[in-house]
């Protein structure tokens, strides 16, 4: 019930379009002339010419109101009045079929007006209430406004009030979603700084084995050809400014630290695994393929998203064992970490799940997550030669 209500309270009030807003003002000014008519028609003895001008009155007033709430409580509160007036003098102040239609009126208007307005229209109400009682004089005049007072400020304020809820969870739940999508777009930028980063460190390293390749060769083969020699310079300097660029286009992405760490590879996975369980977390990994054929970005990456699904499985199911499995093949590198599924509630704002999607995404790979029947499951496919085809293409 109460997920219902806040529900209802979200959508509160309904928009609707232009068709549907003059079908609803049709359908109840159709239904308040109705029900007054037929009221009207049994409970006074008024002319019918009376009544009937008394119900279209009505009928219209519950349509405007809900388009311009002032004009409709102003047309309500004539009709009311009116009724008043046509009956007489008599024992109550109001007539109740008319009454009761205006409380209606009342709760249609206060869906779209403001408290100061329905603030002016009980006003209205009393006054009117009080000028009747000192004209006609009817027996019961205290009760008739003091109940007239009493309900018609309920209902004004009980829909302001349940308007109020309603467009303050709206705009709560804009906000909400408009922070989630903010957090997600910094957790994808801040991944995408730290792949970045680790990526620096790779290239950095095989961008300084070119330069240093190039120029040992110079040292060692002094008989080279002028061209050969002036080949082999071009290389070591391309790779020399290379290297530079690319420490001082990334430098802000290494938060100061200009230093190149060791990234790990697949070689590493069976350290990782091992602390893991050092922990007390059964893990069970299966490692086939050749290890040695792998980028090392795609080792990197491959061993980025092991740590984090075994993160995840920690989290989420704490002491249920973890299944990982890891296949090097000719074409990519398939990951699969399983296990069983806990009733354990899940907390965390989803960091890791964006970043090994992000992973394996600018690999060029595919990578999939969640639930099956009963177990949880984290499985990816990161090609193995996405950089040396694109390099080709390019």
């Amino acid at each position: 019930m109460e997920k219902i209500a806040a529900r209802v309270l979200e959508s509160w009030p309904p928009r609707l379009g232009r068709w549907q807003r003059l079908s609803l003002s049709v359908a109840a000014a159709v239904v308040g002339f109705v029900a007054v008519l037929a009221t009207m028609v049994a409970d006074t003895e008024l002319a019918m010419f009376q009544v009937l001008a008394l119900a279209l009155t009505i009928g219209i007033a519950v349509a405007v109101a809900m388009r311009a709430p002032e004009a409709g409580w102003a047309l309500g509160l004539a009709a009311l009045t009116a009724a008043s007036v046509f009956t007489g003098v008599q024992a109550e102040l109001w007539v109740d079929p008319m009454l009761t239609s205006y409380f209606v009126v009342l709760g249609v208007g206060a869906v779209r007006a403001g408290a100061r307005a329905a603030a002016g229209i009980w006003v209205a109400t009393v006054a009117t209430g009080v000028g009747l009682a000192l004209w006609l004089r009817p027996a019961e005049w205290l009760v008739g406004i003091l109940g007239a007072s009493a309900v018609s400020g309920l209902v004004l304020s009980t829909v302001i009030a349940i308007r109020t809820v309603g467009v303050t969870s709206t705009s709560l739940r804009r906000e909400r979603d408009s922070t989630e999508r903010q957090r997600q777009l910094t957790s994808l930028w801040e991944e995408r700084a730290r792949i970045a980063r680790e990526l620096h460190d790779v290239v950095a390293h095989h961008m300084t084995v070119i330069a240093i390749q190039a120029e040992a060769a110079q040292h060692s083969a002094p008989d080279l050809a002028a061209t050969t020699s002036a080949r082999l310079d071009t290389i070591r300097t391309s790779a020399t400014v290379a290297l530079t660029e690319m420490r001082h286009i990334l430098g802000v992405l290494r938060s100061g630290d200009a230093t190149l760490l060791p990234q790990p590879t697949l070689r590493d996975l069976t350290e990782l695994v091992e602390t893991v369980r050092g922990g007390g977390t059964r893990v069970t990994m299966t490692l086939t393929g050749d290890t040695t054929t792998a980028p090392d970005a795609v080792g990197l990456s491959t061993y980025r998203i092991v740590q984090e699904a075994l993160s995840n499985a920690i989290r989420h199911a704490p002491g249920a064992p973890v299944d990982v499995t890891v296949a090097v093949t000719d074409e990519a590198i398939d990951i699969r970490v399983t296990n069983p599924c806990t009733p354990t509630p899940a907390t965390g704002a989803g960091h890791g799940l964006l970043g090994m999607r992000e992973r394996a995404t600018m690999l060029g790979g595919t990578f999939t997550a969640g639930a099956d029947a009963t177990k949880y499951v984290v499985a990816a496919s990161l090609p193995l030669h996405s950089g040396r085809v694109d390099t080709a293409r390019a």
